[in-house]
């Protein structure tokens, strides 16, 4: 059984049809695949931005402005959480 890592304060960890209806409303959110390069390459859920996890804060300088706090923000990786 794999060892589950504990969430920090604030975040929660939702099922695949919870975010399948999230992608459905249109809602505004920012999906990110924290996988490595290869396997964001091989496939990804088609609204995903790739970035990995050494790369998260580089990231997202270019892809979320200061100014749009109230963004959803959905990750999911390879592993159990």
């Amino acid at each position: 059984k794999p060892k589950l890592a504990k969430l920090p304060e604030g975040v929660t960890e939702i099922k695949p049809a919870e975010l399948a209806k999230i992608i459905a409303a249109g809602s505004d959110y920012l999906l990110i695949d924290s996988r490595p390069g290869k396997p964001y390459a091989a496939g990804h859920i088609p609204t995903a931005i790739s970035a990995p996890v050494g790369k998260l804060e580089q990231a997202f300088a270019s892809i979320l402005p200061m100014d749009n706090k109230d963004k959803l923000l959905l990750f999911y990786c390879g592993g159990p959480t």
